[in-house]
C-alpha cells in the first residue's frame, strides 16, 4: 500500500464563523415564523437554542447591554455597559470577541458591518468593534431619512460583495430594522415583515459565500442571536419575559461536520463557540464566562 505522503494528505477545511446579529427579535416570534434561511441553517447539522437574558439587575434589556454582552462573553457585572448612554463602563478590557481572536492569530482576518451608533461610533458606550477588527463597513442610520430601513440595505450590500470576495475568518454583521418597527408598530404584521426581510439578508450572504471559488475548502458556522425581546405593544428595557427572551442559532454551511451541541445554551456562549470553530484558544487572563456549546464527534 503506498504511504500517505505530506503532499498528498488532504488538508483540513479552513475554518470560517459568520456571526448575524438581528435587533430585537424576539425567540417566540421567530420561531412561529421560521424564516427559510434561519431554519435551513438550523436544520443542518446545526441547533436552535431559546435564550433569556438576566433578570434587570443584571443585564438591562437595552442595546448596549446585549450587544457588549454577546460580543465580549461576560455579563453587566463585568463589562460595566448598562444602559445606552455613555457612563462609566470596562469594555476596553473586555473588547469584542473579533478583536480578541485577531489578537490571539494575527493570522485570522476579521470583518464587521453594522449602522447602529454603537459599533461604529463613540456614541454611548461605542465603538464595541474594536482595533482587531480589520475592515469594518459602518453606516450612520442617522443620515438616512428611514433610519435602520435605509441603512441595512446599504450594511448587507457591503457585507454581501465583502464576504463573497474576501471571505474574512471571523465576521459580525448587525440589521437593526425590526428593533425600530417593534418601537414603531409592536410585534405584529409590520415587525414580522421586517424580520422576513433579515431573513432575505441572511440569505444573500449565504449565497455570496456558497458562491466563493475556494468554499469546498471552507467550513462556514453561521450564528444568529439578537440583544432582547420587545413588549407586545413595542419597547424595551424592562424585566418581562417578552422583553428578556432572546435565542442562538447556529449550524453550517454546505457539507456540516459531525459534531455534538450543548443542550442549554446563554448568549455569553457565542464568542467561545466562534474560538473554538476558529482554533483560538483563550487566554486564561481572558475574563470569558462563556462555554462553547460546540463539540466535534
Amino acid at each position: 500500500m503506498a504511504r500517505l505522503t505530506s503532499m498528498s494528505r488532504p488538508s483540513s477545511p479552513r475554518p470560517k464563523v459568520l456571526v448575524v446579529g438581528w435587533d430585537g427579535v424576539r425567540d417566540d416570534v421567530l420561531r412561529e415564523l421560521r424564516p427559510a434561511t434561519i431554519g435551513a441553517i438550523a436544520d443542518n447539522n446545526g441547533h436552535w437554542w431559546s435564550t433569556t437574558q438576566p433578570d434587570v439587575d443584571v443585564a438591562p434589556t437595552k442595546t448596549a447591554v446585549g450587544w457588549s454582552t454577546m460580543l465580549s462573553g461576560v455579563w453587566p457585572d463585568q463589562h460595566q455597559v448598562l444602559s445606552n448612554e455613555g457612563e462609566h463602563h470596562l469594555f476596553h478590557r473586555t473588547p469584542d470577541m473579533l478583536s480578541r481572536a485577531h489578537g490571539a492569530d494575527p493570522s485570522l482576518t476579521t470583518y464587521g458591518a453594522a449602522s447602529a451608533l454603537i459599533f461604529g461610533s463613540e456614541y454611548g458606550p461605542g465603538p464595541l468593534l474594536g482595533t482587531g477588527v480589520n475592515t469594518l463597513n459602518w453606516f450612520d442610520r442617522r443620515e438616512y431619512p428611514r433610519g435602520f430601513a435605509d441603512s441595512d440595505q446599504l450594511v448587507i450590500d457591503a457585507a454581501e460583495q465583502h464576504l463573497g470576495e474576501h471571505g474574512p475568518d471571523f465576521s459580525f454583521v448587525y440589521f437593526g430594522e425590526t428593533d425600530s418597527a417593534a418601537h414603531d408598530h409592536g410585534v405584529g404584521e409590520e415587525y414580522r415583515a421586517a424580520i422576513g426581510r433579515q431573513d432575505e439578508r441572511l440569505a444573500r450572504m449565504v449565497r455570496a459565500i456558497e458562491s466563493r471559488a475556494s468554499f469546498a475548502e471552507e467550513q462556514w458556522l453561521v450564528i444568529l442571536t439578537t440583544d432582547h425581546g420587545h413588549l407586545d405593544g413595542g419597547g424595551h428595557g424592562g424585566g418581562s419575559w417578552q422583553e428578556r427572551q432572546t435565542y442562538v442559532v447556529a449550524g453550517f454551511l454546505g457539507d456540516a461536520p459531525q459534531v455534538t451541541w450543548a443542550e442549554e445554551a446563554e448568549n455569553i456562549d457565542i464568542a467561545p463557540t466562534a474560538w473554538h470553530h476558529l482554533g483560538v484558544e483563550p487566554d486564561r487572563r481572558w475574563p470569558c464566562r462563556g462555554r462553547s456549546l460546540l463539540n466535534r464527534r
